[in-house]
Parts: C-alpha cells; structure tokens; sequence
C-alpha cells in the first residue's frame, strides 16, 4: 500500500503503539479489511523490534512463518515439537510477537497465544473481536489492550485526492468530486488505493452517477482479480 495512504492520519494510533510496546503490553489491533493493519505493523516495526506472523490460520503456518524470519528448518519435527521450540525460544529472546490476521482461531491456536502472552508481549491483529469472528482466542482478550483503527476522514481522503492531482497522477476533476470518492471507499484507505489507480488508469466523468458507478465496478473487478490470484498463490504453496 502506498505509504501516504497507509498512514494518513495515524499519528496518533503509531505512538499509542509505541508506548504500549515500551510498557510489553499485550495489544489486539482491530479495523476492517484494508484499513491498512498490517502496513500499521510493519511501520511500527521498523522501530521496535518485533517477530511478526501475517500467516496466522493454524498452527503449522504460525510454526511456518515466524521460523521462516528466524531462519530456521524444522527438519521433519511434529508441530508440537516445533510450537514448544519457539515459545522457549521467544521467552529467552523477550521480544513481542505479532499475529496478523486473525480470525476463527481454533483451540490449538488458542492455546499457543495464552502460551506465548505468559512470556513475551503478544499483539494481535483482526477484523472484530467478537467470539463468532475471532474464535477461540476471544476468551484471552481481557488481558489485551485494545487499539482501534478508524477509516479516514472526509479532510484526509481530500488532502490524499489532491495531492493524486498535483502530482498529475489522476484527473484534476477529482478534486472537485472528493465526497463522492470518499463515500465509494467508506474511508477505506486500501479502497481508497485502489479507486485512484483506476482513476489513473483512464478518465471517468465524475459528475454523472453512472460514471462514478462505472468507477466503483473497474474498482470492484480489479480486487477479485488480485483475490483469485491470491488463492491460487496460496494453492500453490499448500
């Protein structure tokens, strides 16, 4: 994600999780798809050290990702043997451990994260804190503290839509439709993304509704294309 657009506006949520990394809290970070979590993770990273998970729907693709940063092999060991290596390996280290994406968590994940939170500082990344949508490890967030990303604002889609123009990188009759684009991406910054790069891409009459539907579809079409070729990346891993 572009960095300009990853960030607008987080200045605040960048040095509240800073502080919390500097008081080893544990720490759940929640926003909805492209609100730009992951980028918020990686920026914060580049300043305070931390393991950083983003393949996070089992266990063996835990155990897969955070060996892969340590470079590690497993060499055939059982997933059991490889979680019990790295939750002794991380409380040596005492560094905070970070899982993205996380949602519908079963039990063996579940208990990783209690494992882990009794160590080191866990954060944690994901959609919605609620039971039906997080899983199991719902029933350890207590001991989290929350940071919630808010979508952008009405002024911050403004500032990011002009800036777009000046640079000539879309239609300078963007400017004048800044609601209308900040509606279509619902402050959705990944969104926001993706409707300048059609908008860069070819001209679109902003000022007639079928031009701004017209917008929102190209939009819509790009995300499933990059969604399939997503899943067949995946695919091709597993």
């Amino acid at each position: 994600m572009n960095k300009s657009l990853a960030f607008a506006g987080r200045e605040e949520e960048i040095e509240q999780l800073r502080a919390l990394y500097a008081e080893r809290k544990h720490v759940v970070i929640v926003g909805p798809a492209g609100i730009g979590k992951t980028a918020l993770l990686r920026q914060v990273r580049q300043s305070c050290p931390l393991l950083l998970c983003e393949e996070t729907s089992s266990l063996r693709r835990i155990c897969d990702g955070l060996e892969r940063q340590l470079g590690w092999k497993h060499y055939r060991m059982y997933v059991i043997e490889r979680k019990n290596r790295l939750l002794a390996y991380t409380r040596r280290r005492g560094e905070p451990v970070a899982l993205d994406h996380v949602a519908l968590t079963p039990p063996r994940v579940s208990r990783f994260v209690e494992q882990l939170a009794e160590g080191v500082p866990v954060w944690i990344a994901c959609r919605s804190t609620l039971a039906e949508d997080i899983g199991r490890v719902w029933e350890h967030l207590y001991k989290f503290e929350r940071v919630e990303l808010p979508p952008l604002t009405l002024a911050e889609t403004r500032v990011l839509i002009e800036e777009a123009v000046r640079l000539g990188n879309i239609q300078s009759e963007a400017s004048e439709h800044v609601p209308q684009i900040h509606r279509l991406s619902r402050g959705v910054p990944r969104i926001l993304e993706e409707l300048l790069i059609e908008l860069a891409a070819r001209e679109y009459n902003m000022a007639t509704s079928f031009g701004r539907r017209l917008l929102a579809i190209d939009r819509r079409i790009q995300e499933i294309a990059s969604e399939i070729q997503a899943q067949q990346a995946g695919e091709g891993k597993s």
